[in-house]
């Protein structure tokens, strides 16, 4: 009787714990999300004070009067991102997973209106852009050992996961010339999965676990979690402005607001342990909370008019970042952080602050007064770091001894740098390309919840782009 009800508490313990190791999503890509498009990618992101072709939306709608033609755009990305795990407590915790994918990034007609009231530009805009990517791969195997009553209970388990899918938003813009120095701008970011069916992400677990109590070896458990997120709808607003103050500075500044979405969440959990199979199935309403964020820019341009420099720094507001599950069966996880996956009483999340500085060098040749094909190149590095918790002591994401759960909340340090290239053929066509590199060593400790382990990040990404004027 007595080992029936260790098998049966085991088997109780591996979901309850499971679903808390996974509780957060998981954002693969930087959860920083910037704009999109090869030209300002390879300036290392810093576009919030310059934005001044079809992908101007994306960064700063306030550069949308400085269009002056329509523009079609199209960005092709591929990612390579790999993460390398390892512990100092955890026995055999060390592997390496690497997911890689390629996709249409970013789509955008631009149409400056003709006639305006008192001459002032006005530019609308249409935009497909991907905000999120949540693709990820684990495959490891690992050792624990944690309190239990009467005794002390060790687990070896391996863990398969992988997580598909992420998020779009279809974005309407306006740009409007306040003054001759000073433009303003608004794009409406709609998340609504009735009108871009891939807003949807699914996970999958595939736990296999020995259990021993003691002396006591348990049967062999295995633990399968379905999760799927379906019918995403949301949206928020991006606000921007751009002040020139002369033909050499540009300032910019853009906001994204707070925003909330519903979607419908379904698990099924098949578990066997011994003479104990079953099966769960569940589907509830969850929301999501993401946070807000406001960046500033500045840039500069050299007399001339070759050289471009430019410094963009964000802020997001990650503790705002949160799940709200009202009918999860378990009390604590009812309202949890987006970055932990723990209760959100206990998950002290700090803001971000990421650094961006980039430059663009075009090769005029002041001999021709006009040219068939005006080449550049461009540069940047930047500082990109993601939310964590920090989590402390923790077994399954239950404190031992009584001991505070609450990390310290310090982000992970993320660096990165970008190289890129372009040409403008005959005034009509831009073709770019840039390359970006990010990385962060003894980062993502909140994916498991385990004290002690932590991953070295790898990412590679390719974007290639066009832009037609028409």
């Amino acid at each position: 009787m007595r080992k029936a009800c260790l098998q049966l508490l085991c088997s109780l313990v591996l979901v309850l714990s499971s679903s808390q190791a996974w509780a957060q999503l998981e954002i693969n890509s930087s959860p920083n999300v910037v704009g999109s498009g090869a030209r300002a990618l390879g300036m290392g992101s810093a576009f919030i004070a310059i934005a001044d072709d079809a992908t101007a939306a994306s960064w700063n709608p306030g550069g949308l009067t400085q269009l002056e033609r329509p523009e079609f755009s199209l960005v092709l990305s591929y990612k390579r991102n790999t993460e390398d795990f390892g512990s100092s407590s955890r026995r055999g915790l060390n592997f390496d997973n690497t997911v890689s994918f390629e996709e249409i990034n970013y789509a955008s007609f631009v149409y400056p209106i003709p006639r305006t009231i008192g001459g002032r530009n006005l530019v609308v805009s249409l935009n497909l852009l991907k905000q999120y990517d949540f693709e990820r791969d684990l495959d490891f195997r690992f050792n624990d050992v944690g309190p239990a009553a009467g005794g002390v209970v060790n687990l070896a388990a391996r863990y398969k996961y992988r997580q598909r899918g992420g998020l779009r938003s279809l974005s309407p813009a306006f740009g409007f010339e306040i003054t001759d120095k000073l433009s303003m701008g608004v794009v409406m970011n709609i998340y609504d999965q009735d009108i871009l069916p891939g807003n949807e992400w699914e996970t999958r677990n595939n736990i296999r676990q020995r259990t021993f109590f003691n002396a006591i070896t348990l049967p062999f458990a295995v633990n399968r979690i379905n999760e799927d997120y379906r019918d995403f709808d949301g949206h928020n607003y991006t606000i921007g402005l751009l002040y020139k103050p002369n033909e050499r500075w540009s300032i910019g500044a853009v906001y994204h607001t707070k925003w909330s979405a519903d979607v419908t969440y379904r698990q099924t959990t098949r578990f066997l342990n011994g003479a104990f199979v079953g099966k769960t199935r569940t589907e509830r309403k969850q929301e999501y909370t993401f946070p807000s964020a406001l960046g500033v820019g500045a840039a500069y341009r050299f007399p001339n008019d070759k050289l471009t420099i430019s410094l963009d720094v964000t802020r997001r507001e990650w503790d705002q970042f949160e799940v709200l599950d009202p009918d999860n069966p378990v009390r604590s996880l009812r309202r949890t952080s987006g970055v932990t996956g723990m209760n959100k009483g206990v998950s002290k999340i700090d803001p971000t602050y990421t650094v961006r500085l980039g430059g663009e060098y075009v090769f005029i040749d002041d001999s021709k007064p006009k040219q068939d094909y005006l080449p550049s190149l461009r540069a940047g590095i930047f500082y990109d770091p993601e939310p964590a918790g920090g989590r402390r002591d923790v077994w399954y994401g239950v404190g031992i001894n009584g001991k505070s759960k609450r990390g310290t909340g310090d982000p992970d340090d993320f660096y990165g740098f970008s190289l890129g290239a372009g040409v403008l053929v005959k005034d009509r066509i831009n073709l770019d390309i840039a390359y970006i590199y990010r990385w962060g060593n003894n980062a993502r400790s909140d994916t498991f919840g385990l004290f002690g382990t932590d991953a070295d990040v790898d990412q590679h990404n390719i974007y290639v782009s066009t832009v037609v004027y028409f």
